[in-house]
């Protein structure tokens, strides 16, 4: 494990824009690389107290 690369993120939630009050959640390359998580992955997304937590399927 890089020890320079972060463990945690806060990562902003960015508005649709579509009037549906939905977000989405950009994840930085850094972290995408690290975990191996390429587009197109399954992933199931876990809300956790103030967090949101993701695992690979």
């Amino acid at each position: 494990m890089n020890p320079n690369l972060q463990t945690k993120w806060t990562i902003p939630l960015v508005d649709a824009g579509d009037g549906s009050s939905d977000a989405i959640i950009s994840l930085p390359d850094e972290l995408l690389e690290f975990l191996g998580w390429v587009e197109g992955d399954e992933l199931s997304i876990d809300v956790v107290g103030n967090s949101i937590t993701f695992t690979k399927v």
